[in-house]
């Protein structure tokens, strides 16, 4: 039985029994990984092994590793955010992060990333976009979308650009509700598509749709099941001829509105060529019975059917599998990612220069949550704790409660003697919270008044540098080598990153 064009994912670490039954069938165009699969790359190259195995060869298999916030391999060279990448603004070290990155997902036996995030991030309050974007201008966001398409399928790997037609402007997450973008298509030319059309150019595999409505192209319906959206403005006008994969059509924009068989078969008549079905085998097995019952039904157009299962064929033939154990150029990679970070930082105002054996008061919120769209946590600030005092100096911590208003000024006066420096840290992956501004406000009011020196490292969500006063370290995350990269410059080392995005500060 010839593949039919969707992606479904896996339960676990290891393929159950249903699972092995669905897969042997050899319907699934593809599987999408996500943490859960994950125990460390060794075991996800003999699962992945197993899959295809079981599948064929063509198999798809797909990843979000965007670097930053959004990774699900960690024991590899990972990237660290795009808008690190996007405020060091060097495209050629953009490609070699980007090739380094996909060295490592083709050695596992991966063959598509879902990346790079070609959207312009032109609203500070954006829930689900913030350091995914590489910035504000289109133009930058651009070169660098082109760049890590480049490097990435040099190595093996399809690359994803993400998410179409541009989910930069949205104060809501697709995950949770039905964002609406109220631009016109001039706008739309102008601002959301020219990243895109780059990375188009430079032979972008696929594309991901945006669960979005645009009033201007097709009011009521998300992009994603849009004919104007996805054929007449991305097929036609654009000109796109690769792979349109649909965003995971479980998220709450689209699943509140449709079951996962209609939204699938409303995707294709749409456009796209592979939709993306998450969900226990029966999900997956009612999509598949959908999109058959659709096929005989002549419900899809037959011409464009048919292209649609030679773009998925063309992608196989163009990314076949290369998994290996052998990464000779691991270490450089390693020292790749380690360049960018530190390369990505910003610097808002004088840095107050750092010594080992200062004694300094860290201010944070002990964890926070790690997206909007799970209740899983991280603690962004360990790793910075943990740095400082690995170089030398005595960190006194208070903790903060996540949305929650504290007093810290009792703590920071109590400490005898006081400390050489306040050092505030954002470390939410949205804004941060009325509660903890007020926190940060009253620790940089208390540090003016007692002649501390006080610094503000956003850990995380850049634009929080708005709300509390500098001078400020934007990191842009907190992963892989950030808490060296952010200790350096706390101790006089250069800072060269420059703002991608506009952010007010206050005086």
């Amino acid at each position: 039985m010839s593949k039919l064009p969707l992606m479904g994912d896996l339960s676990s670490t290891a393929i159950t029994p249903d699972e092995r039954e669905l897969l042997g069938e050899r319907r699934l165009a593809g599987v999408c990984l996500f943490g859960r699969n994950i125990q460390d790359r060794y075991q996800l190259a003999d699962y992945l092994a197993e899959a295809r195995s079981l599948a064929g060869d063509d198999l798809i298999v797909a990843i979000d590793q965007e670097g930053g916030g959004v990774l699900r391999v960690l024991d590899v060279p990972y990237p660290p955010p795009a808008m690190a990448l996007g405020a060091a603004d060097d495209v050629a070290l953009t490609e070699t992060v980007a090739a380094a990155t996909g060295r490592a997902l083709a050695g596992i036996g991966i063959n598509l990333d879902f990346a790079p995030v070609a959207d312009v991030n032109s609203n500070p309050l954006n829930p689900v976009i913030g350091d995914r974007s590489f910035g504000a201008d289109p133009v930058l966001v651009g070169r660098h979308v082109a760049a890590f398409v480049r490097g990435l399928q040099s190595a093996g790997v399809g690359a994803t650009l993400k998410h179409f037609p541009g989910h930069g402007d949205t104060s809501l997450d697709s995950h949770l509700a039905l964002p609406t973008v109220e631009r016109s298509l001039d706008e739309l030319r102008h601002l959301e598509l020219p990243p895109f059309q780059a990375g188009f150019g430079a032979g972008a595999a696929a594309v991901m749709s945006a669960h979005i409505v645009l009033p201007a192209l097709e009011p009521g319906l998300p992009a994603t099941l849009s004919r104007r959206a996805m054929h007449g403005l991305l097929r036609r006008e654009l000109g796109y001829p690769g792979l349109v994969i649909t965003d995971a059509l479980d998220m709450k924009a689209v699943s509140e509105r449709y079951d996962s068989g209609t939204a699938a078969v409303l995707a294709l008549r749409a456009g796209a060529d592979l939709p993306l079905a998450l969900g226990p085998v029966d999900v997956q097995r009612r999509t598949l019975a959908a999109i058959e019952a659709a096929w005989a039904a002549g419900e899809l157009d037959g011409e464009e059917y048919a292209a649609t299962l030679e773009r998925l064929a063309s992608f196989a033939r163009r990314f076949p599998p290369r998994p290996s154990a052998a990464q000779p150029r691991e270490a450089a990679d390693y020292a790749t990612m380690a360049e960018a970070t530190r390369r990505g930082l910003v610097a808002l105002g004088a840095l107050p220069r750092l010594a080992p054996g200062d004694r300094v008061a860290l201010i944070a919120t002990t964890a926070v949550r790690a997206n909007a769209a799970s209740q899983l946590s991280a603690r962004p600030a360990d790793g910075l704790v943990s740095e400082l005092e690995r170089r030398g100096l005595t960190v006194e911590r208070i903790h903060l409660t996540w949305g929650e208003t504290a007093d810290v000024t009792p703590s920071l006066g109590g400490m005898n003697p006081l400390p050489d420096a306040v050092i505030y840290v954002s470390t939410s992956r949205t804004r941060v919270a009325d509660g903890e501004v007020a926190s940060a406000l009253r620790a940089a009011e208390w540090a003016r008044y007692a002649g501390v020196p006080f610094v503000h490292v956003a850990l995380w969500n850049p634009f929080s540098a708005e709300l509390v006063p500098g001078p400020a370290l934007l990191a842009f995350g907190y992963r892989g080598s950030a808490p060296q990269a952010v200790v350096d410059a706390l101790l006089g080392g250069p800072v060269t990153g420059t703002l991608p995005v506009a952010i007010d500060t206050l005086a």
